[in-house]
């Protein structure tokens, strides 16, 4: 494969996923494959998607469909390792499913990777530097 330079504009070409950094540098999640960190990116960028949809509860928690076979076509890994990354997720307290019956896909809510704890400290902390 011949690659070549990004020019000028080229560089903002391309949509990317998000991924936050305290995933990926923070001990609380350092249990976490990659893997499951690349899916909560995936499952942050459907969110838009769910709130432009109106996916909202009755108290107002936005949720997802994403089914496994989705998650394993998006990704390029197999079932039992999309399902491995969902339990991942689920176990940290990063996703909660709720199923919805027979032939529904499961609703996703995709909780706050910062909790509440963290916000609550760093609110305090932006009071004493302003």
């Amino acid at each position: 494969m011949t690659t070549d330079y990004f020019y000028r504009a080229q560089a903002e070409q391309f949509s990317f996923i998000r991924i936050p950094k305290a995933l990926v540098t923070g001990n609380d999640f350092s249990s976490l494959s990659i893997s499951a960190k690349i899916l909560y990116g995936l499952l942050l960028d459907r969110m838009v998607m769910s709130s432009k949809n109106k996916w909202i509860d009755d108290y107002g928690r936005i949720f997802i469909y994403y089914q496994v076979a989705e998650i394993q076509y998006d990704m390029g890994i197999s079932k039992k390792k999309a399902i491995e990354c969902l339990g991942e997720l689920e176990a940290i307290g990063l996703i909660q499913k709720k199923r919805q019956g027979s032939g529904m896909p499961n609703q996703i809510y995709v909780r706050n990777f910062v909790g509440k704890d963290t916000l609550q400290n760093e609110s305090e902390v932006q009071k004493l530097h302003f």
